[in-house]
């Protein structure tokens, strides 16, 4: 029985006892807050997690050591070390085993995230999150100990001794044995005043066993009180580490409530979390040494919200750059269909007899440029894919996992902005395809060809043998043309459906975008009025405003959707007639010897028109996809944001965890003044003590063995000089935090101003990025006319038709893009604002809960940060998760207004 009490309860238990104490200590701070955490504040780590740690805490396997460093483990300078360090076993992780098992893999192997889950599998698995919370339970630590300081604290210890004395005195020789067995008992307790209590009580049992057997016992009973009177006295010095702890322990768990807010929007959004857990250090030693330093007051109390506009990044980021990748492949698509239409304009010229003999010479000179062009934008293009896949791997990093894991990043946020749907994108990909494929059959057919001076006209004329070659050629054409009949049956029954979806959600819209264009008109009217403006923008184009060209768009798009919708219809059936054509044409041949009318024939019958259907067909499709592109275009809505600075800031005056921290900081820092000024004071300590002591066991107290000592210590305060320095520079301490928090003020007004004026200005540039999509789309729709109208009359693509499509394509892709990065600006300024009013909550998985429209109104009756949490607690009792404390007393309510002390 008395070897557990000697060598103490076991590791476990303590481990243990600490947690449930911490837990409770975060437990009952999260209840003191006007909106309680509504996740559990733990730190033991999920068993799918990457951190997870399979091994028995208390003993665990030793990791691998590098083989140098552990010669010196087992021997150092010469000495043995200690020989059970592997007593546990060896392990060669340090992460959990099988934790890749428990990912949310598809059947390929692939992880598919989107925002949802990406944030689940970084709570799950970031060692950065992880970090703070534990830093939380440490806080919690700090706690327990100071309440242990004001703890009635026990001893306990037993001792046995024996004891040979030998005495010679020449031939006479004494000896005798002592054995002596004893205990003693003693308490201290530590009060709110200063004092110090301390009572003792010794027992002892001495046998002598030489001579007769005699028994002695001693029992002495004892305490001593030390009440100090000025220095180190009062509350204001002794119950200061345990207030701060206290206050330090609440304000490190709203720390946590916006570090987890933060976390979300560095997960999503890609921006800075600026707040994070803080300790005193340590255990909190109960010394001045965790007053110095003005870290104390005002660290990781962040930036107010940040002074900066933050910029895409995280998985938006990442979204924002796959759609801006699937944008470059698109304008690629496009420039390789325009270098198949002067393709197809130059093997046109080729077979005829052009006006001006520079045509071919300068059709190649546009070839050239377009392939050119084509060649960078695919440079470009393999340029971003790899900047993309490094975006991936760091993002991965981020969450926490390696950066093998092969990923796919998918999630519709961004789909309103793919401004063609990639079914139809793929459509007109294959067109092109087959557009290739069935021009270099002709250009093959025409290689096949001589060309001639007919000798009676002196003009040129191209002859062409029917030979198995030009059957082959042929055939292959007809196998290329073959699958267009299924082309179109599909464009038909899948894409002309989700474009006429589009047309009617842009309909359905039109009453939302004209409120809010009204809206941006009011914004931009009170902009123009205002002397002193948020945006101090004094013109832009008014068209922006005017919802008429709207209206008209969409009855022109309406009427373009009904007409080629019914040229779709006829593709069928000249598609059929196509291959009809070639059937008749292979099956009966050209009908004639004459090598001459064999090339007229091939040429009219399956070259012109198998170009010209395709070229048609063509013109159709991207018409199709420039209808689709501008209904969704003008479908964009952003969201309602309606709030001017002035109350913003009230808001966030009310509703930020940080600010009420940043208020008790400063308040921290004015109570080290008195803190210090106490070691300025004499030493004068009462003293009393008194204790009973006993021989034997049937002794009673009397006079001639107990004792009471009072008296009075006093000590001059001659030496200070250290004092004095700590005091003078809590004095300094105290109005550099009274600046700090007036600049955390005037920083929060920044960050919200800032956010304000860009959400404003995003609205503004929308509009006008909106106009430059619907430009560049007019740009094509011209090119094609120009293109269109040439053909007819049988002219080449023209000098600068090359770099006028080539600059159009450019124009579009910068359009779209520029739109992009507007909507995700924001998208991710939107999401900070609503953590920078302190208005941001999050579901139990740490997902984010979107307040839709901004309304002020709503947010200025929100309770915030003070009523009904530990700052009324004893004044409203009828919050149960804030009885009244235990104090004996009423706690005072904090004033409303504003108190000027002069």
């Amino acid at each position: 029985m008395l070897l557990p009490a000697a060598t103490g309860c076991n590791r476990t238990h303590y481990r243990k006892q600490a947690d449930n104490e911490a837990y409770a200590l975060m437990d009952e701070k999260a209840s003191h807050v006007s909106r309680p955490v509504n996740a559990p504040l733990r730190i033991e780590l999920d068993r799918r997690s990457r951190m997870f740690n399979p091994f028995d805490l208390d003993f665990q396997p030793m990791p691998l050591d590098d083989p140098a460093s552990s010669r010196y483990m087992q021997c150092v300078d010469g000495r043995r070390g200690y020989p059970m360090w592997e007593a546990n076993g060896l392990t060669n992780t340090a992460e959990s085993p099988d934790w890749w098992q428990f990912l949310p893999l598809n059947e390929d192997g692939i992880l598919e995230l989107n925002s949802e889950n990406a944030v689940k599998i970084a709570l799950l698995h970031s060692p950065a999150y992880q970090r703070q919370m534990e830093q939380l339970y440490l806080s919690a630590l700090d706690v327990s100990s100071q309440r242990f300081q004001f703890d009635t604290q026990y001893f306990a210890g037993a001792g046995a001794s024996f004891t040979q004395n030998d005495r010679r005195f020449g031939a006479f020789r004494d000896s005798n044995s002592v054995t002596a067995v004893g205990g003693d008992v003693a308490l201290r307790r530590q009060f709110a005043t200063g004092a110090n209590l301390l009572v003792n009580f010794a027992n002892e049992v001495v046998w002598n066993l030489s001579g007769p057997d005699t028994r002695t016992t001693s029992t002495v009973l004892d305490f001593t009180l030390l009440q100090p009177l000025l220095r180190g006295a009062g509350r204001d010095r002794i119950m200061e580490l345990l207030t701060l702890s206290e206050r330090r322990l609440l304000a490190n768990v709203r720390n946590f409530e916006r570090f987890r807010r933060g976390f979300y929007l560095d997960i999503v959004t890609g921006r800075n979390n600026d707040s994070s857990v803080s300790r005193s250090g340590g255990t909190f030693a109960a010394n001045t040494g965790a007053f110095t330093g003005f870290d104390s007051g005002f660290a990781n109390l962040g930036g107010g919200g940040g002074g900066g506009v933050p910029q895409a990044g995280g998985f938006i980021g990442l979204l924002q750059d796959q759609l801006q990748i699937r944008n470059l492949e698109e304008n690629i698509a496009r420039l390789g269909e325009n270098l198949v239409i002067l393709d197809n304009t130059l093997i046109e010229l080729l077979t005829t007899i052009p006006d001006d003999p520079e045509a071919i010479i300068r059709q190649r000179l546009q070839i050239a440029q377009a392939r050119s062009a084509l060649l960078n934008s695919q440079s470009s293009l393999v340029s971003r894919r790899v900047g993309y896949q490094n975006s991936v791997d760091s993002f991965l990093r981020d969450l926490g996992l390696p950066p093998y894991i092969c990923v796919e990043i998918n999630d519709p946020m961004l789909e309103r902005f793919e401004l063609i749907d990639r079914t139809l994108r793929n459509r007109r990909e294959q067109l092109i395809e087959v557009r290739l494929a069935v021009g270099q059959i002709n250009i093959g057919l025409l290689e096949s060809s001589e060309s001639t001076l007919n000798q009676e006209t002196g003009l040129p004329e191209t002859k062409l043998a029917w030979n198995d070659e030009t059957i082959r050629l042929i055939e292959q054409l007809r196998a290329s043309v073959k699958p267009l009949s299924e082309f179109t049956e599909e464009l038909i029954e899948e894409d002309l459906p989700r474009v006429e979806n589009d047309l009617q959600r842009l309909a359905e819209l039109i009453p939302e975008r004209k409120n809010q264009t009204d809206s941006l008109l009011e914004l931009y009217r009170e902009e123009q009025a205002t002397v002193c403006s948020l945006l101090g923008i004094e013109t832009v184009d008014e068209s922006i405003f005017d919802l008429d060209p709207v209206l008209e768009l969409g009855e022109e798009l309406d009427a373009q959707f009904r007409e080629i919708s019914s040229r779709l219809d006829a593709y069928k059936v000249a598609v059929k007639q196509l291959n009809d054509r070639i059937d008749v044409f292979l099956a009966t041949g050209p009908q004639s010897e004459n090598r001459v009318e064999i090339a007229s024939q091939v040429r009219g019958e399956v070259i012109l028109a198998s170009q010209d259907l395709l070229a048609n067909l063509g013109e159709d499709v991207l018409a199709l996809q420039l209808i689709q592109a501008r209904a969704r275009v003008e479908s964009l809505l952003l969201p309602e944001v309606e709030i001017n600075p002035a109350e913003a800031l009230q808001i966030a005056r009310v509703n930020r965890r940080d600010w009420a921290n940043a208020r008790a900081a400063l308040v921290d820092t004015y109570r080290r003044i008195e803190f210090f000024a106490d070691d300025l004071e004499s030493d004068l300590d009462l003293v009393v003590s008194g204790g009973v002591s006993r021989a034997a066991v049937t002794d009673l107290p009397n006079n001639d063995n107990t004792s009471l000592r009072v008296g009075l210590r006093w000590d001059a305060p001659i030496t200070r000089l250290q004092e004095r320095n700590t005091y003078r520079q809590a004095l300094i301490e105290y109005e550099q935090a009274k600046r700090s928090y007036y600049n955390f003020e005037d920083s929060v007004w920044q960050g919200l101003r800032s956010s304000i004026r860009q959400l404003q200005a995003n609205r503004i540039n929308f509009e006008l990025g909106r106009q430059s999509v619907r430009i560049a789309a007019n740009q094509l729709e011209l090119n094609e006319d120009i293109r269109s109208f040439r053909d007819a009359r049988g002219l080449n693509s023209g000098p600068t038709a090359a770099r006028d499509t080539i600059s159009a394509l450019g124009d579009l892709l910068d359009s779209q893009n520029s739109l992009l990065n507007i909507f995700v600006n924001f998208e991710v300024v939107r999401r900070g604002l609503d953590l920078d009013l302190g208005t941001m909550e999050l579901t139990p998985d740490g997902l984010w809960i979107d307040p839709g429209p901004i309304e002020p109104e709503y947010l200025l009756g929100l309770v915030g940060t003070s009523e009904g949490g530990l700052i009324d607690c004893g004044i409203t009792t009828s919050n149960a998760l804030c009885p009244t404390p235990d104090c004996g007393m009423p706690l005072k309510e904090q004033p409303k207004a504003p108190i000027f002390g002069f």
